[in-house]
C-alpha cells in the first residue's frame, strides 16, 4: 500500500498530490460559494467575494502541497513577487496589446467588424443593473483572480507535476521540460471545450497558447509575464475592444463591435476560435524571444527549473 502513495524516493507521487491539491481546492472553495449565495444575492459585490475565494482556495491547496508534500517554496512555482515579477508582468501585458491590435485591424480592414457604439455594459446578461464603470472595475477584479489561478494550475502546477512523473522516461531534464509544455498544452484547450461557441479550431488555437504562454515560464522559471499576457489578452479582448473571451461576454466594454459569425472573425467564441489566431501567436513568440535576447537568457529552460528536478 505505501509504494502505491510514495515513490522509491519516499515522496508523495505526483499523481495523488495533484489529487490532494483539486480535491482540497474544492472542498474549501465549493461550501464558500454555497454559504456566498445564501448570504448575498446576485451582485459585483458577490462577484468580489467569490473571485476572492476561489484565488484563497488555490493559493491554500498549494501552500499545502508545497510546505507538506513537495516540501519547496512558492518561488518555485514562479510566484515570488518583485521588482522583475512585476517588471515581467507588464512587459506580458503589452504583448496581447500587439496582438489584438493587429486582429482588430485585419477585421476592420476586410469589413469584418463594425464599431457600433462605446461604454456600453452587458447588464442584460445578469438579474441586476450596474454602470458602466462599476462593472468595469468588477471584470478587471475578476479577469486578474481567473488569469492568476489558470497560469498558477496550468503552467506552473500541472508542469512540475508532469516534470516529476516524467524523470523515470525522460533523464535530460531540458529536454523534458520542453516535452512537458508541449504534452500539458491540450489541457488547457479541453478545459475551454464547454464555452460557448467552442469549436475544434478554438480548442486548438488554445493548445498552441498553452505553449506560448508557458515560454515565459520556462525562459525565467516565473509566471509573471505568463499572467501578465493571460490577463491582458482577456482585459484588452473583452472590457475594452468588445469582443468575446473565450465563449464569455464582458460585464462592460470600451468599444461595441458588430461581426459576422465566421471563421474570421471567430464567431461567438471571439478571437481564439479564428483561423488567424495562430499568427498572432507567432507574433507572441517573436515578440518574446525577442525580448529573452535583450535580456541575455542564454537557455530555453531556465537554470532554476532543472535544479528543482527531483535527484
Amino acid at each position: 500500500m505505501r509504494k502505491i502513495i510514495f515513490n522509491s524516493k519516499d515522496r508523495v507521487r505526483p499523481i495523488w498530490r495533484l489529487f490532494l491539491f483539486l480535491i482540497l481546492t474544492f472542498l474549501i472553495n465549493i461550501p464558500l460559494q454555497l454559504i456566498l449565495q445564501q448570504l448575498l444575492d446576485q451582485s459585483l459585490l458577490r462577484g468580489y467575494i467569490s473571485a476572492s475565494m476561489y484565488l484563497i482556495s488555490v493559493v491554500f491547496s498549494l501552500f499545502i502541497d508545497i510546505k507538506f508534500l513537495d516540501k519547496s517554496s512558492f518561488k518555485k512555482y514562479g510566484l515570488k513577487i518583485n521588482k522583475i515579477w512585476l517588471q515581467e508582468f507588464l512587459m506580458g501585458a503589452i504583448i496581447p496589446v500587439v496582438q489584438l491590435s493587429i486582429f482588430f485591424f485585419v477585421l476592420y480592414s476586410t469589413d469584418n467588424l463594425k464599431v457600433i457604439d462605446f461604454f456600453t455594459t452587458n447588464s442584460a446578461n445578469y438579474s441586476f443593473d450596474y454602470s458602466f464603470w462599476a462593472g468595469f472595475f468588477s471584470e478587471i477584479f475578476g479577469l486578474i483572480i481567473g488569469s492568476t489561478v489558470e497560469e498558477i494550475f496550468f503552467r506552473a502546477f500541472i508542469f512540475y507535476i508532469a516534470y516529476e512523473a516524467f524523470q523515470v522516461v525522460k533523464k535530460d531534464a531540458v529536454k523534458r521540460a520542453i516535452l512537458i509544455v508541449v504534452i500539458i498544452a491540450p489541457l488547457f484547450g479541453i478545459a475551454h471545450m464547454g464555452n460557448e461557441g467552442a469549436t475544434t479550431i478554438s480548442t486548438t488555437n488554445l493548445g498552441i497558447d498553452a505553449i506560448v504562454m508557458c515560454l515565459p515560464f520556462l525562459i525565467t522559471g516565473r509566471l509573471g509575464m505568463s499572467i501578465g499576457m493571460h490577463f491582458s489578452w482577456n482585459l484588452v479582448e473583452g472590457a475594452i475592444l468588445g469582443f468575446a473571451v473565450s465563449g464569455n461576454v464582458a460585464k462592460s466594454s470600451i468599444i461595441s463591435v458588430e461581426m459576422p459569425n465566421n471563421l474570421l472573425t471567430g464567431g461567438v467564441f471571439g478571437p481564439e476560435g479564428s483561423i488567424i489566431f495562430i499568427l498572432l501567436d507567432v507574433v507572441a513568440i517573436a515578440l518574446i524571444l525577442y525580448w529573452k535576447r535583450i535580456k541575455n537568457y542564454n537557455s530555453l529552460v531556465n537554470p532554476y527549473i532543472i535544479e528543482n528536478d527531483i535527484k
